[in-house]
């Protein structure tokens, strides 16, 4: 039985744990056998399986240099009893981690990717053997700029049923987090609060997460919106969140594949976006409203216009519930992770002695 390892750092499992789960109880139905490895549990967070009767190892993620070639070393005395044949990774925090370990098992190695940063640097890591691409978007980019390697597209397996939504509820409007930038999130801010003035009967969530957080808090408060919303830091938990919503917005410039906006086209939202670069699902007027410029007015027309005129927001949100169900269904998204791990275990594909880069 095929068997191997899958490593998560902490911020990408609160990010993307339903796909994530759903991930390893396909694999597990096609007989691959794992072993996952987690941050260490810090603050009540971290360690716990993200299913029964899957191992877990634990280790610091992110750790500092100087100490990751020894607990890699550690790692693979862990494995050395029940081996593995491939290394996967999900997260930028555990990637350097995830190549030492897979360098000293001699087994290879597997990238998740889902965001603009990560392509861009991707032809700077030569020892990757294979690419998994979470949309079509990003596989296209991937292999535009890579020299050596293989890339899958394996959108995530989301089995998500349809939301019926009563006429006598008030609207929810989820807000996914605005990325790193600080700037890009001022007119959003602004947009909101306006609309939120117009609109007071929608209830309104609010995602903040990563190291601009603080920043983002404090300007949600100078504004007051902390009485007109609730602010989360893991939607990425909360898929019937998302799928039950009226509307939601995904204001990140460099428009990350996140598995919570496939999950709310197919629960039946209606989205907003500020960039569809990693995920063709967004198409402008047809699934979705693109606000590529970032404009406060921008902003505020495509809420208000969203909120306030259900044939327009039934059009897109249909139109988007049917392509996304097409896209994640469970079948054919499993085959396409099974495939990526079967075939970058082959001979063919991994000859170890004649093309991988020393380490």
């Amino acid at each position: 039985m095929t068997r191997i390892l899958i490593a998560v750092d902490e911020p990408r499992r609160e990010d993307d744990e339903i796909a994530l789960t759903a991930i390893a109880r396909g694999l597990r139905k096609a007989d691959i056998e794992q072993v996952h490895l987690l941050a260490e549990p810090t603050e009540g967070r971290g360690g716990a399986s993200l299913l029964e009767e899957i191992d877990v190892l634990t280790a610091p993620i992110p750790q500092r240099w100087w100490s990751r070639k020894r607990i890699a070393a550690e790692l693979a005395a862990a494995l050395t009893r029940r081996p593995v044949d491939l290394v996967l990774y999900s997260g930028n925090g555990v990637a350097l981690l995830a190549r030492d370990l897979a360098a000293i098992l001699e087994v290879p190695l597997i990238a998740d990717i889902w965001r603009s940063d990560q392509i861009d640097v991707a032809n700077r890591s030569p020892l990757v053997d294979a690419w998994i691409a979470r949309t079509d978007a990003v596989g296209n980019r991937l292999r535009s700029i890579l020299r050596a390697g293989t890339v899958i597209t394996a959108r995530p397996p989301l089995d998500i049923q349809a939301t019926t939504r009563l006429p006598d509820r008030r609207p929810a409007m989820v807000v996914l987090d605005p990325g790193r930038s600080v700037r890009h999130a001022e007119p959003l801010l602004d947009a909101l609060t306006s609309v939120l003035a117009a609109r007071p009967d929608i209830e309104a969530f609010l995602e903040l997460r990563g190291g601009a957080s603080h920043k983002l808090w404090k300007m949600i408060e100078r504004r007051g919106l902390l009485e007109s919303v609730s602010v989360l830091d893991r939607v990425g938990t909360m898929g019937r969140l998302v799928a039950e919503a009226t509307l939601v917005v995904a204001p990140d410039p460099s428009g990350p594949a996140r598995s919570l906006i496939p999950i709310a086209m197919s629960g039946g939202a209606a989205l907003i976006a500020a960039s569809n670069a990693c995920e063709e699902l967004l198409e402008h007027d047809v699934t979705a409203i693109l606000v590529e410029d970032g404009e406060v007015d921008n902003w505020q027309s495509a809420m208000l216009d969203m909120s306030t005129d259900p044939p327009a927001r039934l059009r897109i949100a249909h139109e988007g519930q049917r392509r996304a169900l097409e896209a994640c269904r469970p079948d054919v998204a499993m085959d396409a992770w099974v495939t990526a791990i079967t075939t970058t275990m082959e001979p063919e594909s991994y000859p170890l002695a004649k093309t991988r880069p020393p380490r």
